[in-house]
This record gives structure tokens, C-alpha cells and sequence, in this order.
């Protein structure tokens, strides 16, 4: 009687990976006639079928745009193959933050797909390959926070040192020069810095703030990004850097024509110099300084960030000048 046969289970298919970088080419175990050499040897010995051999020549792994490695990827997800396999680990990226991706993407638990890497005894098939590189996922997770922690407090740092960061505000833009430590600083941009004085005084007068869009808008002053239109949330922006208090709140309600005639016509004078001066001429009026606060209200002198004169910003005028 004839023994039967048994058939034999279908050989995993692998493509195999190499790749070299322009100073690496003649070194020693990493030539990629050294690399196609290794990978070969090691599927004939793991009886894996080798359906291709994709080569990088010239590219380095500081990226995992790269053609070959694009392709050889490519075959996994067009079931050409069940596997990648190189040489080291190396090969297919130095970088742990790749390496991270590349395991979530095609290695983890739960997809069809298998990184094999000769030199690392890495074979995601088995329990122990996935336990080497499930700690190199975890090495490259720890990697990605400790950067994001060491940048976060970087920032924290050179807020605390003073350093502006981000896009400078509308009125200031970086200076062209670095200091010794290669930072810019802001100054102020002419055109701007009188679009803010103009949305202040406005606000001063007691203009609602679609208002004050449309008074800018007519007189030509334009927003950070050279145009025309302005919204709300820029004046409030604004305003808020000035040190107004919520400033978006406090003007819901819509303003009277007297209010928005009056701020187009006042002639609202910030001048603390002129402003001392006034106060000194009233003084000797024999005014109060209640009083005095009043008049230079009343005849629009009127303090930097406020439209009411208290008798201690009174009193600061007079000293001033004495």
C-alpha cells in the first residue's frame, strides 16, 4: 500500500530590502551586493519565498520618502507579499519616530503583515520578535514624549525669559537685526500703530464696534494683512493689547447717530505733556483736583488708556510739572 502524502503549507512570500547612502557604499557588511547576499541566505534557511529584492541606492534614512522603500510597502498592500526583510533594522529607518510609524501602519498586533530583520533576529512572526520590537516601539513612544516635554519647557523657559513667540501683533513686526543670543525683537510699524490709536479713540467715544469697522474702513486704514475689511474679534484684539477689559462685550448694544457723529468729529488729545500743562493753568484757577479732571475731560484731554481723570492721575499731572 502506497503511503499518502502530505502537502506542504505555502512558503511565506518576502521582499527584501536594501539600501545604502552615498558614504556608505564602500563600507564593509552594509554594500548592497554584501546586503542581497544575507537576505537570500537567510530566506533559503527560514524557507521564506523571496519574490523581489527592492533597492535604495543613495538614499539616505533620515526620511522614509524614498522610492524603493515606497514600493516595497506597496507590495504589502497589494498582497504581493506577506513580509519585508533586511538586513539590519537600520536599513529601513534610523529614526525611532519612523520606526513608530512604520509599526503602527503595517507591523502591530492584528495586521497580516511582517518585519524580518536579519542582524536584529527580528522576526514579527514568533512571540520574541514581537517582543523586540514592541520594546523598540516603546522606545520610540518614550522618544516622542521626551521631545515634546524638553521643547515644551524650552518655550516655558524663554517665555520666562521675555522672548515673544509667535506672529508679532497687529501695530509690531520683528526687527531685521538679531541680538547676541540670534533673536529678533519687535518695533513698531508706523501705519499700524496709527490704525491703533484711531481704533481707541473711537472706542473712547463710545462707537459700537461694526461701527468702528466701517469709520476704518472709510478712512483707508487697513488690517495686518494689507486689507480693507474689519471684524469685531480684530478690534477686540486690539483693544485688549491697548488694556481694555473684555472690550468685545461691553458694546452690544447699537450706538445712537449722536455717538457715532461725535466720534467722527471729536478731536480726542492723549498728550500727557499737554495734558499737565492744562491741569497746571487750572490749578491755579484754584480748581480741585475733581474739578480739574472734569475740565480736561470735558475738553478732551484725556489719559492714555481711559476717558475719566481720577484725582490721583490728577495729581500725577501737577507733579509732573512742578
Amino acid at each position: 500500500m502506497r503511503a499518502r502524502r502530505t502537502e506542504r503549507a505555502p512558503r511565506m512570500r518576502v521582499v527584501g530590502y536594501v539600501r545604502v547612502s552615498t558614504d556608505q557604499q564602500a563600507q564593509e557588511g552594509v554594500s548592497l551586493d554584501a546586503q542581497r547576499s544575507r537576505l537570500k541566505a537567510y530566506c533559503a534557511s527560514q524557507d521564506l519565498q523571496l519574490v523581489d529584492i527592492i533597492t535604495d541606492d543613495g538614499f539616505s534614512a533620515k526620511s522614509l520618502e524614498r522610492p524603493g522603500l515606497r514600493a516595497a510597502l506597496g507590495m504589502l498592500a497589494t498582497g504581493k507579499a506577506e513580509g519585508i526583510v533586511v538586513a539590519k533594522l537600520d536599513r529601513i529607518t534610523r529614526s525611532v519616530k519612523d520606526l513608530g510609524h512604520l509599526c503602527d501602519t503595517y507591523f502591530r498586533e492584528g495586521l497580516p503583515y511582517y518585519l524580518l530583520s536579519v542582524t536584529d533576529a527580528i522576526d514579527t512572526r514568533s512571540a520574541g520578535g514581537k517582543l523586540i520590537l514592541n520594546v523598540l516601539m516603546s522606545v520610540a513612544q518614550w522618544e516622542r514624549e521626551a521631545i515634546s516635554e524638553r521643547t515644551k519647557d524650552a518655550l516655558q523657559e524663554l517665555k520666562r525669559q521675555g522672548v515673544e513667540m509667535g506672529a508679532p501683533p497687529y501695530g509690531w513686526r520683528y526687527s531685521d537685526e538679531v541680538d547676541a543670543h540670534g533673536r529678533r525683537h519687535k518695533v513698531e510699524v508706523p501705519d499700524e500703530q496709527r490704525g491703533i490709536r484711531r481704533i481707541c479713540e473711537l472706542y473712547d467715544a463710545d462707537v459700537h464696534m461694526r461701527d468702528i469697522c466701517k469709520i476704518l474702513e472709510s478712512e483707508g486704514i487697513l488690517t495686518r494683512h494689507g486689507k480693507a475689511r474689519w471684524h469685531d474679534r480684530m478690534l477686540a484684539r486690539v483693544l485688549e493689547r491697548a488694556g481694555y477689559e473684555d472690550p468685545e462685550r461691553s458694546r452690544k448694544s447699537a450706538p445712537s447717530k449722536r455717538a457715532l457723529a461725535l466720534a467722527e468729529q471729536s478731536s480726542v488729545k492723549r498728550d500727557k505733556q499737554a495734558a499737565a500743562q492744562r491741569a497746571a493753568e487750572l490749578r491755579a484757577q484754584g480748581l480741585s483736583l475733581r474739578q480739574i479732571g472734569d475740565r480736561l475731560a470735558g475738553e478732551r484731554f484725556l489719559p492714555v488708556r481711559s476717558n475719566r481723570w481720577h484725582a490721583a492721575g490728577v495729581l500725577e499731572l501737577l507733579r509732573s510739572v512742578a
